[in-house]
């Protein structure tokens, strides 16, 4: 009985893939109760070649079925592929999980997240315990970037005046990652983010105005609004390694440095409205212009910091219209 498929999105990455997809072959000894959906994201190198060889070598071909698209969809709109035929048959299964190609599933991480969602009904999405690569905790917790958090943050008040602004600090400090059990959050991130289907059918999908960045966020927000809970567990656990589709073999830096922050101001938009977007957008291009201004003042044009700054005053003063390539 499938009671869970696990939606894998590839971009040039198919050698983690396959190291994601042999952890989860180790997996299935405990846990067979899932498959898998294995989307090739129009990589345009030899992933198609190399995971479609893997799968026929490895006898995975029972367990993964492997779609490669003829257009780059971006995360929203390859994992939204996934999932509609998932929701389109009528024996689908209750769960879903949306699963980073760069990731290694820990023993018992799938068996032990599924009886927490059955234990839970109220929980639309879940996110176990992410590690770096050094076995260290990787915060996929998050506040929601309201308009008052986003103007402080911008102004450096949250990192300036920790004691009065710790509440605006995005990445949620505060609590302890490694003990927590069952911990209602904000949002999380999507690079293990277990869905309920019946969630998935009353909150939608991703929006696929999110090419990029920022649509795990909206996605979290339009659930606590439909009602559904958003959680997180540090008990069962996988390995991330981290932005390995967007890093600068894979994804140029600027067209990387346009998506961040047009996602971010996407996010405002569709959470908060029209005028926090613009006010947000605003508030940076004040605060970026302002630092460019005083490290001129004060000779430091030459420095890494000012060439930073710059860089980001002169995203965000034009357009963020980013092609998918």
């Amino acid at each position: 009985m499938i009671e869970l498929t696990i939606h894998i999105l590839n971009y040039r990455t198919p050698d983690l893939t396959l190291a994601c997809l042999r952890s989860l072959a180790v997996e299935r000894r405990n846990y067979p109760h899932f498959d898998v959906i294995l989307i090739d994201n129009a990589s345009g190198d030899d992933s198609v070649r190399v995971l479609s060889s893997a799968l026929d070598r490895e006898g995975w071909r029972d367990w993964v079925r492997f779609l490669p698209l003829e257009r780059n969809l971006g995360f929203a709109g390859g994992n939204n592929h996934a999932m509609r035929l998932v929701l389109e048959r009528e024996d689908g299964p209750p769960f879903q999980l949306l699963l980073n190609s760069d990731t290694l599933v820990h023993a018992d991480c799938l068996r032990t997240s599924i009886e927490w969602m059955k234990d839970h009904p109220r929980t639309g999405a879940f996110s176990c315990m992410l590690r770096n690569a050094d076995g260290s905790v990787q915060n996929v917790c998050r506040h929601f970037p309201r308009p008052d958090r986003e103007t402080l943050r911008a102004l450096g008040l949250p990192y300036l005046l920790p004691r009065l602004f710790a509440w605006a600090d995005p990445d949620d400090p505060g609590w302890d990652r490694e003990t927590a059990r069952g911990r209602a959050v904000d949002w999380i991130g999507g690079a293990f983010m277990l869905m309920r289907s019946d969630a998935i059918r009353q909150a939608g999908l991703m929006d696929e105005r999110f090419f990029f960045y920022g649509e795990d966020c909206e996605w979290c927000h339009r659930l606590w609004r439909h009602g559904w809970e958003v959680r997180f567990d540090a008990i069962p656990s996988i390995t991330h390694l981290g932005g390995a589709s967007s890093d600068a073999s894979r994804l140029l830096d600027q067209r990387r440095q346009r998506l961040i922050w047009r996602a971010r101001f996407q996010v405002q938009r569709a959470c908060y409205g029209r005028w926090a977007e613009y006010w947000v957008r605003f508030v940076y291009i004040l605060a970026f212009a302002t630092r460019l201004a005083w490290l001129r003042l004060s000779g430091q044009q030459r420095t890494p910091k000012y060439q930073g700054v710059r860089s980001n005053l002169q995203v965000l003063t034009h357009s963020l219209a980013a092609e998918p390539s």
